[in-house]
């Protein structure tokens, strides 16, 4: 299982909103599915603006979080499982991926 260090900084920005939140969930349990802006409102009940789903989804995105098919296939989260920990020397965000 190869392990990947992420910027717990940038990850921790993306998950203070609880939508972004509600969002990876989504996505991790799909993974390793890719789902479209429209079917995340509707699997998850959101009455949000494309474009404000996009600006949530980019968060999590510069992340590193989850990804965007470049031929607008959808999104998807990178992982299905993530560890963050937090301890004296700050944020540590690990990545767990199949090898």
């Amino acid at each position: 299982m190869l392990q990947k260090e992420l910027n717990g900084h940038k990850v921790c920005d993306a998950l203070r909103s609880n939508i972004r939140v509600s969002i990876l969930r989504e996505l991790i349990k799909t993974y390793p599915e890719r789902l479209s802006i429209g079917e995340i409102k509707k699997r998850l009940g959101l009455h949000l603006s494309e474009m404000t789903l996009h600006f949530h989804l980019r968060k999590l995105e510069e992340s590193g979080l989850v990804e965007l098919d470049g031929s607008g296939r959808g999104f998807r989260a990178l992982k299905q499982a993530l560890t963050i920990t937090f301890n004296h020397n700050g944020i540590r965000v690990k990545e767990r991926e199949e090898s």
